[in-house]
């Protein structure tokens, strides 16, 4: 056979059509907007738990300051009164000695500290303005005698705790507290005596 025959079942080059192994424009665009909306996808999702994350520390870190604070007040109860309110930023970057850059982060943080009189048991003097730590009527728990007999004998049997909550919130939203630590305290006369 001759080299220089050509065989009737090969088309000649000039007939066959023309591709290349590459991609059509089409093809590329329809690549790079898939790409496109699965990184946009995946990086809001990212910034998603990234936003979770961020929260979980902060409300990790607010609450240990809150402890903190709460620690200093109760060992100063007597400098502080019910419903006294103030700044984190202030209150712990003083206490911590943190430089004003660092306690401005906690200034959209805010406290207020509560102290009231409880009855923890037995039965409280109606004429006192005590609460009792379960939240029952007085008239409930009291004996049945009169309200002379049940005066005279309301201190006998009842103790009473100081109890101490603190509220941490956000600045403008009191009614929505981020933090309420409470702790029940003797009152002070039964801590110096040792009653």
């Amino acid at each position: 056979m001759n080299l220089t025959d050509v065989s009737p079942t090969t088309p000649d080059r000039a007939e066959r059509p023309r591709r290349n192994a590459g991609f059509t424009l089409l093809e590329v665009m329809l690549a790079f907007a898939i790409l496109a909306v699965i990184t946009g996808t995946l990086g809001q999702l990212i910034h998603e738990n990234m936003v979770i994350a961020a929260d979980a520390i902060d409300q990790r870190e607010m609450r240990e300051i809150a402890d903190t604070i709460f620690g200093k007040f109760l060992f100063e109860q007597d400098e502080h009164r019910d419903g006294d309110e103030g700044s984190i930023a202030v209150e712990y970057g003083q206490w911590a000695g943190l430089p004003q850059e660092r306690a401005d982060r906690y200034a959209i943080y805010r406290w207020r500290l509560r102290k009231s009189e409880i009855v923890a048991a037995g039965t409280a003097d109606p004429n006192d303005d005590a609460e009792s730590l379960t939240g029952e009527d007085d008239e409930t728990s009291s004996s049945s005698g009169s309200s002379e007999e049940d005066a005279a004998n309301a201190d006998k049997g009842s103790i009473k705790l100081i109890r101490f909550t603190l509220t941490v919130f956000r600045e403008g939203s009191p009614d929505d507290p981020l933090i309420t630590l409470t702790r029940f305290l003797p009152p002070p006369e039964f801590q110096e005596t040792g009653k």
